[in-house]
C-alpha cells in the first residue's frame, strides 16, 4: 500500500508523518524548487516579520544539506 499523505490517521490527535515530509523535501531538490504559498498568494510581501521564517529558513538548509551529501563525486574519468 503507498500512501500519499502527510497526516497519519489517529483518533486522539493530529499526527504528521515525518517521511512525507522528508519525502516532500527531498523530491523538491531534483529540478523543483520550494516555495511559500504565502509569498506566491500575495498574502506577504516578504519573510521579514513571517512567524514561519525560522522554519522555512530551516527547510533551506535541510535542502541543500542534502544535496550536497548525496551529490558527490566517486571517480572522474575521460574519454579519449
Amino acid at each position: 500500500m503507498i500512501r500519499d499523505e502527510i497526516k497519519i490517521n489517529s483518533e486522539e490527535c493530529e499526527i504528521f508523518d515525518k517521511k512525507q515530509i522528508a519525502l516532500a523535501i527531498r523530491n523538491a531538490t531534483f529540478n523543483d524548487e520550494l516555495q511559500c504559498s504565502l509569498l506566491d498568494d500575495g498574502i506577504l510581501d516578504n519573510c521579514q516579520g513571517c512567524s514561519l521564517k525560522y522554519i522555512c529558513d530551516g527547510i533551506d538548509k535541510v535542502a541543500n544539506s542534502y544535496v550536497e551529501k548525496t551529490t558527490e563525486v566517486v571517480k572522474n574519468f575521460s574519454f579519449e
